[in-house]
């Protein structure tokens, strides 16, 4: 069993089809519904089978809270054959799980070999889904690296901040540039002498994934990992840089109990270990 939802694997095969019968007899009858698209691993992989399948749900609305609810009202409203009730032992018996901007539920797999766990990532825009989905195509180890070398723009060329019209900075505060699927987004940090934080105050924020790659331009994601690690090499050269993107990397890529042994969990120790050496 795979996931919260205690679903089954599921073959490469099946996944378009299942996403296919998923829009034809829940998404598409919904009346906030526009558009989606399978992300995740199933865009860089060559996988043969996934634990589950990432949606990107783009839905009618203006406000995500309330889109989820009633999307989730929805959901609950179709048959229990259709969506199907959870059978992990944490789980058991429920019927969707909302985590963040996810909603997930369990789904027949197209072949009826068993069920599937689909995580909805809900977007409220084609540019929002835009960003989600050139976010989250990325494998995780190269997401976790950009995740960090976003943090060190600033730190690498702090003539970037002056392009966003901020006040000065008093001697204790820094700028510093956050990335999720969600947006990127420019904070307002307050730290200690030691550069620690002590608070921090989204100043700005966008969904433009084209101003991502415009802070990233030194840094090509279509290479291998081994070769993002001699350019990060070359072209950190503040103190503090590399640290950051080590850092965030560890707290970000972790090799779970179900992924050892595995080819996605091997992949991901043998990016920790070359980064521990970095």
């Amino acid at each position: 069993m795979s996931g919260s939802t205690g679903g089954n694997r599921i073959l490469r095969a099946d996944v378009f089809p299942t996403f296919v019968d998923y829009q034809k007899k829940v998404l598409t009858p919904y009346s906030k519904y526009k558009c989606s698209a399978i992300t995740g691993s199933y865009n860089y992989s060559g996988k043969k089978d996934f634990g589950d399948i990432d949606l990107i749900v783009h839905l009618d609305a203006s406000n995500k809270k309330i889109a989820k609810k009633e999307f989730i009202d929805y959901l609950l409203s179709l048959s229990q054959n259709t969506i199907v009730s959870f059978v992990s032992k944490k789980y058991f018996g429920k019927r969707y799980l909302n985590t963040g901007e996810i909603i997930t539920v369990l789904y027949p797999i197209y072949d009826n070999t068993g069920w599937v766990q689909i995580d909805n990532i809900i977007s409220l825009s084609q540019e929002e889904s835009d960003f989600k989905n050139r976010f989250l195509s990325l494998p995780a180890i190269k997401q976790g690296l950009m995740l960090g070398l976003i943090k060190t723009v600033i730190l690498e060329d702090p003539n970037v901040s002056s392009l966003f019209l901020l006040p000065e900075l008093n001697d204790n505060q820094e700028l510093e540039f956050n990335l999720s699927s969600s947006a990127l987004t420019l904070r307002l940090v307050d730290l200690t002498p030691e550069y620690k934080t002590i608070k921090k105050i989204d100043v700005w924020k966008t969904i433009d994934w084209k101003i991502v790659q415009v802070l990233l331009e030194k840094y090509d994601f279509h290479k291998d990992f081994e070769d993002l690690l001699v350019d990060i090499k070359n072209n950190l050269h503040n103190s503090r840089s590399l640290n950051r993107v080590k850092g965030i990397f560890k707290s970000m890529v972790s090799v779970k109990s179900g992924e050892r042994e595995t080819e996605k969990g091997n992949e991901k120790q043998h990016a920790l270990d070359l980064m521990s050496r970095l």
